[in-house]
């Protein structure tokens, strides 16, 4: 198990130069041991020799597979002691998995939080200056806050170490193995960050921008929406008011296609119109866009309108022959009695 543990440490390391702008980082931790030992351990912490004694550092490699797992293999001094009882250090190698439990946090500050599994062995002092190798399992939590730090993550957490052997504290009692309880807090330096960070935050600032242009094209298409319907409506309305003023015409003929402007007591022919329009700009926009010769601009005062008329006829029977060529142009022409 040693040289399978060393092999591992080895690799991931050798790696890091190698895929570092990928998944790969470097990983570094400070932390706090309670021995759970033959010797019970001391918790006054008033005296500076006990946080001291049982204090402890690690660095190593930090491999994201995806959101969910991601494994670590770190090789770390650590020491445990209980003041006047026992002093002793050791030197582990461990390989730790882990797994993220909450991979759908909306927390901005906490980016994961892991269980971790893992093995370990390393050098352990069962008595001053006698070391030996002591493998162990690790179980624990890790939680990663990867928005508090420009560099990198910072991650804290709680491992449960359990050896196999039972002289890691300098005594052999009973038949319960040595453990250890560590807090611990780290950073992971994720290789390439800053340039992602950089790369990331020009995306946002595009995703804004455009997110800002949608928003306001979104109003504009709503504004001129309600403008359409607001004229179509009028138009409508007048179209209605107008239908109702329809006169019998030569041959006794009555269609909707035939309009009377208003009421009137001279009669001087037919139109046949293409367009109606509110103001006179938007007809003469219309015309020029048709880009037919002949084409005239009417006000309609009783209205009032601006009218598109292709022709003006004396004779009904004229003007039914052009709204026929006009309904080619567009199927919603009509005959206007002026």
């Amino acid at each position: 198990m040693k040289k399978l543990i060393l092999l591992v440490c080895i690799f991931l390391t050798s790696n890091l130069s190698t895929y570092g702008q990928s998944k790969w980082s470097y990983i570094a931790t400070v932390e706090e041991n309670i021995h759970v030992s033959d010797v019970r351990p001391s918790y006054n912490f008033i005296n500076l020799s006990v946080p001291a004694g049982n204090a402890g550092m690690r660095m190593g490699a930090f491999y994201t597979h995806d959101d969910k797992i991601s494994a670590e293999a770190t090789l770390g001094v650590i020491g445990i002691s209980t003041p006047n009882r026992f002093s002793s250090g050791l030197i582990p190698i461990e390989v730790i998995g882990h797994y993220n439990v909450l991979p759908d946090l909306s927390i901005d500050w906490l980016s994961k939080f892991n269980l971790d599994l893992g093995i370990g062995t390393g050098l352990a002092e069962s008595s001053p200056g006698n070391y030996g190798f002591a493998e162990h399992m690790v179980v624990g939590a890790t939680a990663e806050l990867g928005n508090l730090l420009p560099f990198g993550t910072l991650m804290m957490g709680t491992r449960y170490t359990m050896f196999i052997d039972d002289y890691i504290d300098g005594y052999v009692n009973g038949s319960g193995n040595d453990k250890i309880l560590r807090f611990f807090t780290g950073v992971r330096i994720d290789l390439g960050k800053s340039n992602n960070a950089d790369e990331l935050l020009a995306a946002k600032n595009k995703i804004d921008k455009l997110s800002g242009d949608l928003t306001a094209a979104v109003l504009a298409f709503d504004d001129l929406s309600a403008q359409k319907e607001g004229e179509k409506s009028r138009l409508e309305a007048e179209n209605a008011k107008l239908k109702e003023q329809l006169q019998s015409t030569e041959n006794g003929n009555s269609s909707t296609s035939i309009e009377a402007t208003e009421i009137i007591n001279e009669f001087n022919g037919y139109h046949v119109v293409i367009g109606s329009f509110p103001e006179k700009s938007l007809a003469d926009d219309y015309s020029a866009t048709l880009n037919i010769d002949g084409l005239e601009v009417k006000y309609v005062e009783s209205i009032p309108t601006y009218r598109v008329v292709l022709s003006e006829h004396k004779e009904l029977r004229a003007a039914l022959e052009a709204l026929e060529n006009a309904r080619g142009i567009t199927p919603n022409a009509w005959i206007a009695v002026y």
